[in-house]
């Protein structure tokens, strides 16, 4: 069993990475599920057309205004009967906001993204292994092993429900990195142990809003029962400075957070609070 880079495990959705207008304000992707960025944000639909919005970092990005020149999404989709944000708008973001992370101290990211087609997938993921090798930190790929021992990630996340022949084939890819197990259960927290995984992910732990149909909270007794399998569990879902101390005290070797640390147009303050914690 490695080694974990961190006891925080940063989880990516760029969705959910809030965009800002040229005017100050901030704009939003329209994805299904994605949260607004606070109550006062602006839409795509709300954007003039051929406006230029930028980061939270200030990082340039574009906006598809609806003049001829403009109105396609970098994989070609219309902007106009999708409305939402360019999609390459949105993976500047995600950039972005890797830098700004890694810039406050965080060590491991994990790349989910999976929504998206295979190779722009792949291209964005190669772009965030190369920020956060950059930056210091350890890079896991969500989901596809190949694709993880390919980029020469260090280390793969597989999905809920993974069997132990998977867990053996992402080791076999990956004879040196990090194969991490999303579970939902003590069963799968049992059988990622069993196969060999160096650590698992267990969610929600509580209410979150990130994942709203991965069922009700677990809660920190069922965390404290999944720390006695003698694999290393990060608790997932609904993560907080508050919550994140009561999840060590149940035993959880640490945590894995995405929408606080997407969500935040200043994500700062969250990030030390989470390493303090």
């Amino acid at each position: 069993m490695r080694p974990l880079p961190s006891r925080l495990l940063v989880v990516t959705d760029r969705a959910s990475v809030p965009l800002r207008g040229r005017d100050g304000n901030w704009l939003t992707a329209r994805h299904s599920g994605a949260p607004e960025a606070n109550p006062e944000s602006r839409t795509a639909d709300d954007a003039e057309a051929g406006e230029t919005v930028v980061s939270g970092s200030g990082v340039p990005l574009r906006v598809p205004g609806m003049t001829e020149g403009e109105s396609r999404t970098r994989d070609g989709s219309d902007v106009r009967s999708s409305s939402t944000i360019d999609r390459g708008a949105e993976d500047s973001a995600l950039l972005a906001r890797i830098d700004d992370l890694l810039a406050g101290g965080a060590r491991w990211v994990w790349f989910r993204e999976r929504d998206m087609a295979p190779a722009p997938r792949a291209l964005l993921a190669r772009a965030v292994l190369e920020r956060v090798r950059a930056g210091g930190g350890r890079f896991t790929l969500g989901g596809d092993a190949a694709l993880a021992a390919h980029l020469g990630a260090d280390g793969v996340h597989l999905p809920g429900n993974t069997t132990p022949d998977a867990i053996g084939h992402a080791r076999r890819l990956l004879p040196d990195g990090l194969v991490g197990v999303s579970a939902h259960s003590i069963t799968e927290i049992e059988t990622a142990a069993r196969s060999g995984a160096d650590y698992a992910t267990l969610s929600p732990i509580f209410a979150t809003a990130s994942k709203p149909g991965y069922g009700p909270a677990l809660g920190t007794d069922a965390l404290a029962a999944a720390c006695g399998h003698g694999l290393p569990v990060l608790a997932l879902g609904g993560i907080t400075q508050d919550t994140a101390r009561a999840c060590r005290a149940a035993g959880a070797t640490g945590i894995a957070v995405m929408g606080d640390l997407m969500r935040a147009p200043d994500p700062a303050p969250t990030l030390r609070a989470l390493l303090s914690a």
